[in-house]
């Protein structure tokens, strides 16, 4: 450089040298690392990496442009989560931006773009959603299957036509649901009667007499639909009203609900009714058996039982049993007794298809049944253990074993009623004398030891009185001395002071915001014992005799008549002529009535003498019509109330004696003027026969042999008025045969020594007409 020269422009010798310019030194908003600014070479790297990444193109010498930082001056925007991926991105694992109707991937590739999942869902969400679907249309296929199981064959058949017809199954369920609701809204509060009468559907006239206790009765007033000018309609009071408040039970709290509620049953059939017991739903029976493990369908098989079985034929108490039975105690509840509750259970049942046939393997009461029996065998030879009375356990000991003791009697009595439906009750017997052997090992018909607690007191007592009064109405109506000549030591508390003892009843009924009705279980349970015990006693004088075949002196049965009509006049308000209602209630009354036409038809044709004057100034033959009258009206009122769908194993005794009544009648005067009534009442009994057969078999045979004595036209009317199936023919031979000593109906009992040779059983006669021909039966006084 010469002196004086100005100094040379940087610019100028970057420009026009090798030199590159200089940059001005990388700055970062954070504070760098001591690593990163203590290194030339990191500095010098940074430098030698922003040349080599220079834009490709850019001539030599141009400005690089703006300095290159490392951190951006904007932050990146983060990329937007996609909820669901469509099926074919999830297929080809692409980058699916989840855009609807169709993905941009799917768009630039044209291809179909579908997402199994909402919107805003998850595939997870999507799964769960679906499975959830999946199961409410499994529970209303469920629920219309079930729908068709159940309902009647008219029902059923109109809900078979709107599926063929394409309706979809909620429509269907709906339409099931809402119409149920919408009937009964229309029929309730009209409170008419359900059931109607076959072939003449008015009360017959020879029944709408001053003196029927029965025309009085509520029951009679709201079930029976009757014009003014009706006959017997000035038999009727004109008032509606209920229960006021002077004629409620005064026994517990619970036993006086309002008018309006008091009057459900009175306009609704029992079976309709649910039991409501707060330990019912949520037992678990499935611990107590291993037939089954459908919790849901045993509890339904329990709720039956209480229903329609429990109150007349009690075995067990059924507070301790069901406390026992939630809590897994062996105190009250066994496997034993659990298997013939529900075997039983599955009688009252009427979803269960087939439960009459106790000899098909597939059906579930045979199941039952059969693991009943097996359990029943190895109970009911176990020994009472050894040891001394001073050994704390041996005293311990000795309490289960009383306890299962206790339980194997229960279900004794079971295995008895069981083998009575399926027509064996000549094996049943059997079972009954086998627990009055077991009771008595354990003293069980004595006074209950002071140091037992209450609770096995009061089941102690109660099960002692059980045995007494079945054994004593088997004795009574099958002509057997009974072999209890006594009965408990022990006494029954009053049921008005101490219904806690006996355990009271209490059901609901539909449309009803009240939530239960009492079944007056502690009274009636105190009226039947009242009642068994006179007629056992009158079995002891009446079967104990040397000559049998002669009936019994007038004056004694005049005691007997005079101790029955005492025991019905003295019955509490809720059991009385004027308040029942419920089919135990009914059937109470049915059998006082039946009892009092067969103590007195053996000796109508006797001479009374000045005995006539103690029957309330009625002659003998009034006594026997009045009680026959009455018997009668009874069976009406309970078909026009609860009809005879509803499983009640007693009720064939009663249909089968209406019905012979009914055809003796019509061949000792066929030019009545009653005869179309008594052809009416042949054919009601009849058809209460054939739907009880659909429950238990040996309502079948006892149709089988009614139809046998009646008039072949009164066959062919029965048959406008019961369906009869393909394989449920009327005449011929049973599907199985009966082992049955129960005397045939019209069997009076000075006839009962001589029975078998008169082939006078229902198995003798049953035989008999399985040896004639098929052809269409006709009536014969041989026959009988």
């Amino acid at each position: 450089m010469m002196p004086g020269s100005p100094p040379p422009d940087p610019a100028a010798q970057i420009s026009s040298g090798p030199l590159r310019r200089l940059l001005p030194a990388v700055t970062t908003a954070t504070t760098a690392s001591p690593s990163s600014t203590s290194s030339p070479s990191s500095s010098c790297s940074s430098s030698v990496s922003g040349a080599e990444t220079a834009p490709r193109g850019r001539p030599p010498g141009l400005s690089p442009g703006p300095p290159v930082s490392s951190t951006p001056l904007h932050p990146l925007r983060k990329r937007q989560a996609t909820t669901a991926a469509c099926s074919a991105c999830r297929r080809r694992k692409s980058k699916c931006n989840g855009q609807r109707p169709r993905c941009s991937v799917c768009r630039d590739r044209g291809t179909e773009c579908e997402f199994d999942t909402n919107a805003t869902e998850t595939h997870a969400q999507a799964l769960k959603r679906k499975y959830s679907e999946l199961q409410s249309q499994k529970t209303t296929y469920q629920q219309i299957f079930s729908l068709l199981q159940t309902r009647p064959e008219q029902e059923a058949e109109d809900l078979l036509q709107r599926i063929r017809r394409g309706a979809d199954a909620n429509s269907i369920l709906r339409h099931v649901n809402y119409g149920d609701v919408l009937v009964q809204l229309a029929l309730v509060p009209e409170a008419r009667y359900r059931y109607e009468f076959p072939y003449k559907t008015d009360m017959p006239e020879f029944l709408l007499r001053p003196d029927n206790p029965y025309l009085d009765s509520e029951l009679y007033e709201l079930a029976l639909r009757t014009a003014p000018d009706s006959p017997g309609s000035h038999h009727r009071h004109q008032r509606r009203r209920l229960l006021g408040p002077g004629d409620r039970s005064s026994s517990s709290p619970d036993s006086t609900p309002d008018a309006e509620l008091q009057s459900d049953p009175y306009v609704k059939p029992f079976h309709a009714a649910t039991v409501v017991h707060p330990l019912l739903d949520t037992v678990r029976p499935s611990r107590w058996t291993s037939v089954s493990s459908d919790d849901n369908l045993m509890r339904k098989l329990l709720h039956e039982y209480f229903l329609h079985e429990y109150d007349y034929f009690t075995f067990f108490h059924k507070e301790y049993f069901l406390e026992d039975m939630a809590s897994g105690r062996l105190r009250f509840c066994s496997q034993l007794l659990t298997n013939t509750v529900l075997c039983v259970g599955c009688y009252c049942h009427k979803g269960l298809r087939g439960r009459a046939e106790f000899w098909n393997p597939k059906n579930l009461g045979y199941q039952f049944l059969a693991e009943a029996k097996r359990l029943f065998e190895l109970e009911a030879d176990l020994e009472q253990p050894d040891g001394s009375p001073g050994d704390p356990e041996w005293e311990r000991r000795c309490e289960q074993w009383e306890d299962r003791r206790l339980t194997t009697i229960q279900a004794a009595l079971f295995l008895n009623i069981i083998c009575a439906f399926n027509g064996s009750d000549k094996i049943g017997w059997r079972y009954t004398l086998r627990a009055i052997e077991m009771a008595s090992e354990i003293q069980l018909f004595r006074k209950p030891r002071g140091n037992m607690s209450p609770a096995v007191q009061c089941v102690r007592s109660f099960t002692a009185w059980s045995i007494f009064c079945w054994q004593s109405l088997m004795c009574y109506h099958y002509f057997r001395l009974p072999p209890m000549r006594d009965p408990p030591e022990s006494t029954l508390p009053d049921p008005a002071e101490e219904p806690e003892w006996y355990g009271e009843g209490f059901v609901r009924y539909p449309l009803t915001p009240e939530p239960r009705l009492p079944t007056y279980h502690p009274l009636f349970f105190k009226a039947k014992t009242d009642l068994y015990l006179i007629v056992n006693e009158y079995s002891l004088f009446a079967y104990g005799r040397h000559n049998p075949q002669q009936p019994l002196a007038p004056r004694r049965v005049l005691w007997f008549y005079n101790r029955l009509v005492a025991w019905f006049k003295g019955l509490p308000e809720p059991l009385s002529p004027r308040r029942i209602v419920m089919p135990h209630q009914i059937m109470l009354h049915m059998h006082y009535n039946l009892i009092l036409t067969a103590i007195l038809k053996p000796i109508l044709s006797q001479d009374w003498g000045e005995n006539t004057q103690a029957l309330s100034d009625k002659s003998p033959y009034q006594a026997y019509a009045n009680a026959a009258i009455s018997y009668e009206t009874t069976m009406r009122l309970y078909y026009l109330r609860h009809g005879f769908e509803g499983f009640d194993s007693f009720l064939v005794n009663f249909l089968g004696s209406l019905s012979q009544m009914a055809i003796d009648a019509m061949e000792a005067n066929p030019d009545a003027s009653t005869l179309d009534s008594l052809v009416s009442t042949v054919l009601l009994a009849a058809k209460g026969l054939h739907d009880q057969g659909r429950c238990h078999y040996v309502a079948t045979a006892a149709l089988r042999l009614q139809v046998s004595l009646m008039r072949p036209r009164d066959v062919e009317l029965l048959k406008r008025f019961v369906k009869i199936g393909a394989d449920e023919g009327l005449n011929g031979p049973l599907r199985q045969p009966t082992q049955s000593d129960w005397p045939a109906y019209g069997v009076v009992y000075e006839e009962s020594s001589d029975k078998q040779k008169s082939r006078k059983s229902l198995t003798s006669r049953l035989e008999s007409l399985s040896l004639e021909p098929t052809s269409s039966p006709t009536p014969s006084a041989s026959s009988r």
